[in-house]
């Protein structure tokens, strides 16, 4: 209960905060988005938004393929983990981590214990906190965001959109 009692409270609090904001309005006070934005431009449009499967996958470990995109001070991975592949237990010194597990099942590993997760769990990695995991039997599908940006994962990024010499 408490675990759950926490998250509740956290986003109850988030809720909450959000709701004492002037700008609430019910959808039904709310004009509609076409009257008060202007239409992005096609140049402008595809300026802006990445469809994350053009994103050139990298490799993170053996088994473990994604796709990053950096921002500046975040770094989000859109990952295919195979079944059985392993992210050794490691740290990131000042980097903190959510992962969101989309699909499939793995377990998780934060500071010498084992966190079952299955579709729909997060779980938080502290900087500096020694972290990892191991997929299962099936293949999984993960969001992982690290804050601030991950250097080496930028790195990796980089080197996979420069043109082959």
């Amino acid at each position: 209960m408490g675990r759950e009692h926490d998250a509740l409270n956290m986003i109850s609090s988030g809720f909450k905060s959000l709701l004492r904001t002037r700008d609430c309005v019910t959808l039904k006070e709310r004009r509609p988005l076409s009257q008060q934005f202007e239409r992005a431009t096609p140049d402008e449009q595809s300026a802006t938004i990445i469809t994350y499967a053009e994103i050139p996958q990298v490799q993170l470990a053996p088994g473990a393929m994604s796709h990053i995109v950096a921002g500046n001070n975040m770094t989000l991975s859109i990952a295919y983990l195979q079944a059985g592949s392993l992210f050794p237990v490691h740290t990131h010194e000042g980097i903190e981590q959510i992962m969101l597990l989309l699909s499939g099942e793995l377990d998780a590993i934060l500071d010498g214990k084992l966190f079952r997760m299955k579709p729909g769990d997060l779980i938080r990695y502290p900087a500096g906190h020694e972290h990892g995991a191991q997929m299962l039997d099936v293949d999984c599908h993960i969001v992982d965001i690290f804050s601030p940006a991950r250097p080496e994962y930028v790195a990796k990024l980089r080197d996979a959109m420069e043109p082959a010499a």
